[in-house]
């Protein structure tokens, strides 16, 4: 597959801030790059970050007998929860071939990968037929289409008839504070290209033939993760400067920036900046 150079930033973002992934988000065992959910059934952080799957599960209401599409995988954690859980047939994809590696050998690990395929591919751009999937999944992974509006319409053509389209991620409040330095020091750091508001992609999605649109601000139920993503940014410069000055071993710009990015997420959530949605369509 062809990457631009855009893709390219975002595949090697994931590969430099691995290890930061691991020490805050307990990676290795969580198999999530997501903010938890957090409500009346939780009770510790790795329990969040399941709840988020449930919840999205849930809003999309998806079966044993569906076909998913996960779009912007990961390490395969939501797959590996669908397949789990729910029974259903996944197909993960994601930019990163580091990632799918990982993700196979994690399917094979859980003993889920007669359920689970994995593909390195473009969300926007997929070799899949029309109408090859009952569910399209995006848990914080849509905020890197190069062009929403165009992942949307790949979504829809991907779908069968009565299919469900399933979104959690960040929306900034009004397109404009995509300029606004905390935003912009924000999503730069996490290299996202910029963030659409609730208004326009629901607006994307009833344009494109999307039907019984929903949105919900679930950002009180992120808040928690949103904040402990700002508590790991102080730690984070501890670490950084304790590993410079014993081992002379400098972070990268690019392990810098996201690592800023914690505080700048936390401080635009708290000024209403951005809120993180949960958005669904069903393909009539």
């Amino acid at each position: 597959m062809q990457l631009t150079n855009y893709h390219k930033n975002i595949v090697d973002y994931y590969t430099q801030s691995e290890n930061a992934y691991k020490d805050s988000w307990d990676l290795n065992n969580s198999l999530a790059i997501h903010y938890g959910y957090w409500d009346e059934k939780v009770k510790n952080f790795p329990q969040s970050l399941i709840r988020m799957n449930e919840v999205m599960a849930e809003v999309a209401k998806i079966r044993s007998t569906d076909v998913v599409l996960d779009a912007g995988c990961g390490i395969g954690g939501s797959s590996i929860f669908l397949a789990e859980r729910i029974g259903c047939k996944v197909t993960g994809i994601s930019l990163s071939e580091r990632q799918i590696i990982k993700a196979r050998e994690l399917a094979i690990e859980k003993k889920v990968q007669d359920k689970i395929k994995f593909e390195v591919m473009n969300y926007c751009a997929t070799s899949f037929p029309g109408k090859s999937f009952d569910i399209i999944w995006g848990c914080e992974s849509i905020c890197y289409a190069d062009d929403k509006e165009q992942f949307i319409k790949e979504a829809y053509r991907l779908l069968k008839p009565g299919g469900r389209l399933i979104v959690a991620d960040g929306f900034v409040t009004d397109l404009k504070n995509n300029d606004h330095p905390t935003i912009r020091n924000w999503i730069d750091g996490w290299q996202v290209n910029y963030l659409e508001s609730p208004t326009r992609f629901q607006q994307f999605m009833s344009e494109t033939g999307f039907s019984n649109i929903s949105y919900l601000d679930i950002s009180k139920f992120t808040a928690h993760s949103s904040r402990r993503l700002y508590k790991f940014y102080f730690l984070a410069n501890l670490y950084l400067f304790w590993k410079t000055m014993i081992f002379s071993n400098r972070a990268t710009e690019m392990q810098k920036k996201n690592i800023a990015a914690c505080k700048h997420q936390y401080h635009g959530m708290r000024q209403g900046l951005w809120q993180y949605g949960l958005i669904a369509g069903t393909k009539l």
